[in-house]
This record gives C-alpha cells, sequence and structure tokens, in this order.
C-alpha cells in the first residue's frame, strides 16, 4: 500500500480535530470563570464533556483525573486502529510509556505501604488498574505482601524482567530512583527499536523529534543529578539514556571515563544546544545570591520550556509538510497531551484558589 493510501483517512480526521483543538476560547472561559465548579461548567458540549459528568457525580478532582488517563489511553487506541500494522505498532509502543508511568504508580504505592508503612488504601482507588498494553495484575502488585509477589504481578510482562535485577533490600536501602531509571531505560530501548521498523519519511520524522527528546532529557538529567545528588561517573552512566546525540558523543569522547565528566558532558551541549548552554551559563553568572539547588532549580525549568517549545517547533513543521506521513498523528498526540495538561493546571489552579493572572503564568500565556 502507498503512504497516500496508508494515512488519507486518518490525516484527514485528525486535521480536522486539532483544528478544533487550537481554539483557546474554552480554556480563556475556563481561567475567567469565579469557581472550579464554575470552571467545570464550560466543559459542557466540549469534547471533553465526560470530565464534567465525572466531576458532577463524584466532585473529586482526582476521579476526573484519573477519566482523564482513560480517555488519553483511548486516543492512542483509536489512531492506531485507523494505522496499517507498522505504524499501528509504533503507536503501542508510545501507549506503552502510559502504562509505563502507571506502572511507576503502582509500585511507589507498593513501596509506601511494604517498606514506608504508610496508609494507601484511599490513594489505590485512584490508580488505573485496566489492560492498557500488557495484562498487569495490578490489585496483587498494590496488595503484594512481598516483593516476590509483587514481581509476580508483572509476569509475562517486560517489567517482569526489569523487577528481577532488584530485591526489597536494595529497594529499602536505595529507595525506588535506581528501579524507575531501570524501567525508562527499557522503555527508550523500546522506542529506538521501533522507530527502527519505520522506514522512509516516518523514520526520518520519528528521529527528529525523538533524538531532541532524548537529548534534552539527558540535558536534564545532567542538570539534576550532578548538582543535586552528585552522582558519580558511573553512576551517571546508569541514568542517562543511551539514545540521541549527546549519549553518542558522550561515548565516543569518553565522557564518562574522564576526570571531569560535567565538564566533557557541558561542551557537548554548547555545542549542539548553544542556547540552553548560554542561558544556563547566564543564571549560574547572575544569580550569585542563589544557592545550588534553586539555581538547579530554574535550570530544569528552563531545560523543560525548551524542550516545550522545541516540540512546538517541531510540530508545527510537521503540521505544514507532508500530510500522508505519521507526523500528523504524532503531532496530534503531542497537542492532544499538551491540551489535557493545560486542562489539568487549570482546574488545579481553581482547586487551589489562584488567581487568573497567576493561572495564565503557568500555562505561559
Amino acid at each position: 500500500m502507498s503512504k497516500v493510501s496508508d494515512y488519507a483517512f486518518v490525516n484527514a480526521k485528525l486535521r480536522a480535530r486539532i483544528g478544533i483543538m487550537r481554539d483557546m476560547a474554552l480554556f480563556d472561559e475556563m481561567i475567567k470563570s469565579p469557581s472550579l465548579t464554575e470552571a467545570f461548567a464550560k466543559l459542557e458540549g466540549s469534547r471533553h464533556q465526560d470530565l464534567l459528568e465525572v466531576y458532577r457525580k463524584t466532585g473529586d478532582l482526582q476521579q476526573v483525573e484519573l477519566q482523564m488517563l482513560e480517555d488519553e489511553i483511548s486516543l492512542y487506541r483509536e489512531v492506531e486502529g485507523y494505522l496499517p500494522s507498522v505504524p499501528s505498532g509504533f503507536v503501542s509502543v508510545l501507549l506503552e510509556k502510559i502504562e509505563v508511568d502507571n506502572v511507576k504508580n503502582v509500585i511507589r504505592l507498593w513501596y509506601s505501604d511494604a517498606v514506608r508503612h504508610h496508609a494507601i488504601s484511599y490513594r489505590s482507588s485512584y490508580i488505573y488498574k485496566k489492560d492498557i498494553v500488557h495484562r498487569i495484575d495490578y490489585d496483587g502488585a498494590i496488595n503484594a505482601s512481598s516483593y516476590q509477589d509483587l514481581a509476580a504481578a508483572f509476569h509475562g510482562t517486560p517489567y517482569a524482567e526489569v523487577l528481577s535485577h532488584f530485591t526489597l533490600e536494595t529497594i529499602a536501602s536505595e529507595g525506588l530512583f535506581p528501579l524507575e531509571i531501570a524501567l525508562d531505560h527499557m522503555w527508550f530501548g523500546h522506542l529506538e527499536k521501533g522507530i527502527r521498523t519505520l522506514t522512509g519519511q516516518d523514520r526520518k520524522i520519528a528521529e527528529a523529534i525523538y533524538t531532541v527528546d532524548v537529548d534534552l532529557k539527558n540535558i536534564l538529567i545532567i542538570t539534576r543529578y550532578s548538582y543535586s545528588y552528585h552522582l558519580s561517573p558511573s553512576d551517571l552512566r546508569k541514568v542517562m539514556i543511551p539514545m540521541g546525540y549527546i549519549a553518542r558523543e558522550a561515548e565516543k569522547m569518553g565522557a564518562l571515563s574522564s576526570d571531569d565528566p560535567i565538564a566533557v558532558l557541558s561542551g557537548i551541549v554548547r555545542h549542539h544546544y548553544p542556547q540552553i548552554s548560554e542561558e544556563i551559563t547566564r543564571i549560574r553568572r547572575t544569580a550569585d545570591d542563589l544557592t545550588t539547588v534553586e539555581e538547579n532549580n530554574r535550570e530544569i525549568v528552563l531545560i523543560e520550556t525548551y524542550l516545550g517549545e522545541r516540540r512546538k517547533k517541531e510540530y508545527r513543521k510537521i503540521l505544514m509538510g507532508d500530510p500522508f506521513s505519521i507526523g500528523v498523528v504524532l503531532a496530534y498526540f503531542f497537542l492532544c497531551l499538551q491540551e489535557d495538561g493545560n486542562l489539568r493546571a487549570i482546574l488545579s489552579g481553581k482547586y487551589y484558589g489562584q488567581s487568573e493572572a497567576k493561572i495564565r503564568e503557568g500555562l505561559g500565556l
């Protein structure tokens, strides 16, 4: 089949939805609403009508967020069903990222109970427990009486292999950070394989988008963990994602076996992402009154903002380019998740009584 026949129907359908989504009038009305209840009322008749119904039934913002997660999963599955096998398989890999995050939440809940001895019964009702990509016994994981029982709940999934490299003793002494990093690395490995299954323009688009995505995440890792946690070169090697330009150059230049790995990594960042490097240098040069942690946090916000803007530019370019590629599908997912993120921020702001100006500031409006 040709790319035109593969993508003509789905892209026409998604472009029509994108046109509606880019209208900010709904969010503007919600931000201006004097209360959370009145903000929810603005969803009447919108594509988020189901969230209004959940709120009317429960009055519980966390139940609304659980419904948003279910809607996101349904969105991926719907688009997956429109595509031929290869791009459909790639969408399944992207959906697996939502499952990885859900698995982390489940393991955190089990950890709170089994290791920290905190009450979790009220929190377990806010966990998504239906199948996403793999069949998982979520209740069995949350209520596991031992680490072996926890691992057994993930039998037959890729997560069982990751969990097999840890024990209750290592998790109790080191926390969940190493396990969560291992889950992230597992998924990025699946993403890399998924990109390699694509061909032609689809592969070029996916590589361009996710190489930058991984690079920015690695810059965040370098910034966050080198200063906040003072990780050794061997620890940095464990947390950095082995994918993308920065990881490739770090390997080529032996950055993580050098006497000053951060200096080498900073040089790589400076060469390929000069805008970020210059901004970080400016923060450290002009903000002498800040503590290292505060500087670090400002850098993280800066990088996350840059990542968001870079993504927007990439997806705008895609929407103006070849209509018969996976690009429009990826742009649609990005815009949907961005819209949902804005919606969460508005509802959260209303819940906590933030001013209209504060909410707009958080959304970058």
